[in-house]
């Protein structure tokens, strides 16, 4: 098969006009006057532009599944707007079913006694966008067993009233009080948020938990897997799992830890307080990190952690130092949301990947303007982190946000809190190709070059609109 149009390759051959495919592997690029002659019987197919495969660097794939069949709460600032989104959702709903939700993004903490009167007969529990925290409403609560008695959870808060009783609204692992008396999500949820996210022309996506990995096994071993899958496991189930690949399509390869939380919860772990005085939340601990990291690093695996706010980033980057010696693999620094002065200047020379979600911007800015007021340049330096060079991933932590790349690509090169950190179209395309497949640690991928595998995305006036994966043509 030969496609042509604008082909960005990736490599020091830059962009060309043809590239020719035999099998699940590359065969040629170059001129396709040149590969016309070369291969006279091929199948000829014209794309406006044709790139490596995107990546969708940072993804929780079965919460996105499950986030397709429930409430979209996208966009929506109003806890009355939510409410009455609910209250929908309740009356085409049989007294007794759970009505789940997220995408929200609050101001303040509402009450449970909204969600009451939407559905006085439903267990209600939605998330906010960044799932760092949740608003359940009574029946959810009863069903959770919680009242004023009941303890705030390690590395979670129950916030209370004034006279201690649970208001429904939950931060961080107090979520997990409700959401293990909920139906829990499987090997179906898993399978449509890949398969979605295959149509959206991802050939590639680096899972980062909330999933057990038998179900990716599952899918591995029995040819189900849509894309190519990097998997971080939860650092709970680590010990339990092989490092390695899994035929040629899943590679369970790192574990990922929570330095803090998001800064939408107000629990991004941070150097100077939010207005309310408070500093976020440090969910696993700085030595837990170390050691359990050591370990993981020992046994095979790479890190990964989760670092949005000042003081996890600082927090983060010691314990990489320290770590640095007996790492075989990259580190992987997920959102790098707040940085530092002094942070920035200690990044350079780390074997260190930054995996970054510029579309949270979109949403993010209000809140940064609204709860780091004068600490706006430490938000989202997209271009002081990319003059570090070290690799950079995109991704859209589906399901914190939806998977469109035009929405990291609005967010990076029209940057809406400081226009200097923007970065270039080419720059977003390398980070959602070679940059994400550097950032996996797969030195093959993310290039359109001979013997390079063959997964490529086709585009259409900006947009994907199909894919090559493992040489097979999907439009």
């Amino acid at each position: 098969m030969l496609l042509y149009g604008r082909v960005e390759t990736m490599t020091e051959a830059g962009q060309v006009e043809a590239v020719y495919l035999e099998g699940d592997r590359i065969a040629d690029v170059g001129s396709l006057q040149d590969l016309s002659a070369r291969y006279p019987g091929a199948k000829k197919q014209f794309f406006e532009q044709i790139t490596p495969g995107l990546h969708e660097a940072h993804a929780h794939p079965q919460m996105w599944g499950l986030q397709l069949d429930s409430l979209d709460l996208e966009g929506l600032t109003d806890p009355q707007a939510v409410a009455q989104q609910v209250a929908e959702k309740a009356r085409a709903l049989p007294p007794g079913g759970w009505i789940r939700g997220g995408g929200y993004l609050f101001r303040a903490y509402p009450t449970r006694e909204l969600l009451d009167a939407a559905a006085p007969h439903h267990p209600v529990f939605l998330q906010s966008r960044d799932r760092h925290s949740g608003w359940a409403n009574t029946r959810a609560l009863e069903q959770a067993g919680i009242t004023a008695q009941t303890p705030d959870p390690p590395g979670g808060v129950l916030v209370r009233d004034a006279q201690g009783q649970p208001t429904g609204y939950l931060l961080e692992a107090a979520q997990e009080l409700v959401q293990r008396v909920m139906p829990k999500p499987g090997l179906a949820e898993l399978e449509r948020g890949l398969h979605d996210l295959a149509r959206r022309g991802y050939t590639a996506v680096h899972h980062m938990g909330w999933c057990h990995f038998s179900l990716a096994e599952q899918l591995a071993e029995s040819g189900r897997l849509p894309v190519r899958l990097w998997w971080a496991l939860d650092r709970d189930h680590w010990r339990e799992a092989r490092p390695g690949w899994r035929g040629d399509s899943l590679e369970i390869a790192a574990v990922k830890f929570f330095a803090d939380g998001a800064l939408g919860s107000r629990t991004a772990w941070m150097i100077e307080p939010y207005p309310d005085g408070s500093h976020g939340l440090a969910l696993d601990a700085l030595e837990l990190i170390l050691s359990e990291g050591r370990a993981a690093l020992e046994a095979g695996l790479g890190l990964v952690v989760h670092a949005i706010g000042t003081r996890a980033v600082q927090g983060v980057l010691e314990v990489f130092h320290q770590l640095q010696p007996v790492s075989r693999r990259i580190f992987r620094l997920e959102h790098a949301q707040h940085v530092r002065d002094a942070e920035l200047a200690r990044l350079p020379g780390l074997k260190l990947a930054l995996s970054l979600q510029p579309m949270h911007l979109l949403g993010d800015a209000e809140l940064v303007r609204f709860h780091l007021k004068g600490q706006e340049r430490e938000a989202f330096r997209l271009r002081d982190l990319w003059n570090t060079g070290l690799p950079m991933a995109f991704g859209s932590d589906a399901p914190v946000m939806k998977p469109l790349y035009e929405l990291n690509l609005q967010a990076a090169t029209q940057h809406p809190l400081n226009p200097a950190q923007s970065l270039t179209p080419a720059e977003v395309l390398w980070a959602h190709t070679r940059g994400a497949a550097l950032a996996a640690g797969w030195p093959q991928h993310g290039q359109i070059r001979p013997e390079a595998p063959a997964d490529l995305t086709l585009w259409e006036n900006g947009r994907p609109v199909g894919r090559v994966f493992r040489g097979g043509l999907e439009l």
